[in-house]
């Protein structure tokens, strides 16, 4: 029975958890197949020494969706608004991911494809590959993201990684933390279109009701320029800073 015991433990951990359409802010988890189907959310964030011509260093907010198309598809989009002291601007999102290894298990993959329309009006096509772990105590998920933004003066293609960990602290609790990396070229490209590479890293937080259908996300922390080459980017970004920074950021959302 003691050697049993550990072999228990293990099977119990590596069974997934309920299905969470938003745990992350910044990271994307591919919706499973089980369980309800969408999901709707509104997100708000406020950041500080955020980067030019956005017009604003304040508040941003967005709304959007999620949810299975059939057994391995996942449609995601959001509408944003960002409120500043010489203008309000928005911006509009749209991905669809598909599984490579199915939604049931706990290993998951996905890839996807989408645009993106930006504060200033440039389009941008996405690419996706999300790659995570969910088990019953622990979430752990990264991302990469290739950006093509359709304008003069942006770099060819733009890699975003982000990275997000989340353990189980007690009933529909999770701690852990969130990173994200832009233009990460920037420490091995001197000419990089965009102002050099940026990280950010901060604690993250996420609540679920017992069943599910309601939670809460949240993540804040540094914006760090860890490379500079002294050249100011047009592209809107999340975590964007011409001087370090930080940003706070908090998801609402709802399943049905």
């Amino acid at each position: 029975m003691r050697k049993a015991l550990p072999l228990l433990a293990c099977l119990f951990l590596a069974v997934p958890a309920r299905a969470q359409d938003r745990p992350f802010v910044f990271s994307v988890v591919p919706s499973r197949a089980e369980g309800r189907s969408w999901a709707a959310y509104y997100d708000a964030g406020y950041g500080e020494r955020t980067a030019e011509p956005f017009g604003y260093a304040g508040v941003e907010q967005s709304v959007g969706f999620q949810g299975r198309l059939g057994t391995r598809f996942t449609l995601l989009g959001n509408v944003g608004v960002g409120l500043g002291s010489d203008a309000t601007r928005s911006s509009q999102e749209t991905e669809l991911l598909g599984d490579v290894l199915g939604s049931t298990s706990g290993l998951r993959l996905a890839l996807g494809l989408g645009a993106r329309r930006e504060w200033e009006g440039t389009t941008a096509a996405l690419a996706r590959v999300c790659l995570g772990w969910s088990g019953r105590q622990t979430l752990l998920f990264s991302n990469v993201r290739l950006e093509r933004a359709l304008a003069r003066g942006r770099d060819a293609v733009d890699v975003i990684t982000t990275l997000g960990w989340l353990q189980s602290v007690g009933p529909g609790l999770r701690l852990g933390l969130e990173a994200v990396g832009q233009d990460l070229e920037g420490f091995w490209e001197a000419d990089e279109a965009e102002g050099g590479a940026k990280l950010y890293a901060g604690p993250a937080v996420h609540w679920s009701s017992s069943t599910g259908r309601f939670w809460v996300s949240a993540s804040g922390g540094p914006i760090v320029y860890a490379a500079r080459n002294g050249r100011m980017s047009p592209a809107p970004r999340p975590l964007d800073a011409s001087a370090n920074g930080f940003t706070i950021r908090l998801s609402v959302g709802c399943s049905f």
